[in-house]
């Protein structure tokens, strides 16, 4: 597939055949995503006309800010469903797992296995941006022992890694796997995160994709699309998230 002959292309142009979106905020009023059931059901129609056969959705799991439970998703997840089929959102399947911040919640969580995973055994797991979680291998042990496999969302976006590339290297060969946000290859959360993006492609270290859309806005930014050569490595990356269907 060769795209070197446009300036740019629209997400609808390039997205894969049954593209599986792993990482978004879609179900309402339980984080930052979307407030009520009809905006989450306008993104998702759009996603369906799109092409994309399945959304995973994560809202966050963060203490004292959104302690969302396993069964809090799982109601909420029901409800939106049902909105969509009265709304003959058909073709799309929707699913809900969760983006667990590596905190004191998600080790009593994970120690409890307590988990929705996004398939399988995998979990997709975030740190705060203000920096890494100072006993991350004390995480990690855990994960492994309960037997997950994580899957650290949007690497991209931690400017404490950006000026050592040797600790992506260590998150990699300790056992985590990288998903890239879209949004950030598209340049929404500012120049320096898109370079990041850009280079951790070009180095292999990005294992699946997901839109991490929240709101309107950003799926406006998605459906823009990206320039040529993003755009062409980019549904490459996607085709690896069949892995989850």
């Amino acid at each position: 597939m060769s795209f070197l002959s446009k300036k740019d292309i629209p997400l609808e142009e390039f997205i894969p055949d049954g593209y599986i979106d792993i990482h978004s905020h879609l179900l309402p009023g339980i984080d930052d995503g979307v407030k009520t059931m009809y905006q989450s059901a306008y993104i998702l129609e759009r996603f369906e006309r799109m092409g994309v056969k399945k959304v995973i959705t994560t809202p966050h799991v963060i203490q004292d800010v959104w302690p969302n439970t396993s069964h809090t998703i799982q109601e909420n997840l029901q409800e939106i469903k049902d909105i969509i089929v009265a709304l003959n959102i058909r073709k799309l399947e929707l699913q809900a797992s969760a983006e667990y911040m590596l905190d004191d919640l998600f080790y009593s969580r994970i120690k409890s296995k307590d988990i929705l995973p996004l398939h399988k055994n995998y979990i997709l797991v975030e740190m705060s941006t203000f920096g890494p979680p100072m006993n991350i291998s004390e995480f990690l042990f855990e994960i492994k022992l309960a037997g997950y496999i994580p899957i650290l969302a949007h690497p991209e976006r931690y400017s404490f890694y950006h000026d050592d590339l040797k600790k992506f290297d260590e998150l990699k060969k300790s056992g985590f796997l990288f998903q890239i946000n879209l949004l950030s290859l598209s340049g929404y959360y500012g120049e320096r995160v898109q370079n990041m993006a850009k280079r951790l492609m070009s180095l292999d270290y990005i294992d699946f994709t997901g839109t991490d859309i929240h709101n309107y806005h950003q799926l406006g930014v998605l459906e823009q699309g990206f320039q040529p050569k993003i755009a062409e490595k980019v549904s490459e990356l996607m085709q690896n998230n069949a892995i989850f269907s």
